[in-house]
């Protein structure tokens, strides 16, 4: 089933693009040439782009983290438990990374978030898995 999709918003930032689709999908979009990691001042930056971007209304969140590295800190994973609702209800990755698709698997079970992350190796199959109830 074919949908027509609109941005609603999209953003740049020093980290990259954000999109909001009228599908109500919140996207990240890396710039590959110069965002290098994740860290908690990044995390910190998208976090106010994602309320801003969004209106304060959570919403399905898809980042593609294909060319971005795969480890991140506890610290990392501290703040995306404590601070993903506040602008996801449902949040998907794409990589390719073996490590990142653990880390994804340890994250949901250790902290039990209430945002359950998912990942996936394409930006059709996330946004399928978002979208279902």
């Amino acid at each position: 089933m074919e949908r027509n999709i609109e941005l609603l918003k999209v953003k740049e930032i020093v980290h990259g693009r954000i999109e909001l689709r009228s599908d109500d999908v919140l996207i990240f979009r890396p710039n590959v040439a110069t965002f290098k990691e994740f860290n908690l001042q990044v995390l910190q930056d998208l976090l106010d782009a994602f309320v801003e971007i969004t209106d304060g209304v959570p919403r399905l969140y898809l980042c593609d983290n294909t060319y971005t590295p795969a480890i991140v800190s506890k610290d990392d994973l501290d703040f995306m438990s404590k601070k993903y609702p506040i602008f996801a209800t449902k949040a998907a990755m794409i990589t390719d990374s073996p490590i990142a698709r653990v880390q994804v698997a340890n994250y949901n079970s250790v902290y039990d978030p209430t945002v359950k992350l998912g990942a996936f190796v394409s930006e059709e199959s996330a946004i399928e898995w978002l979208l279902k109830a």
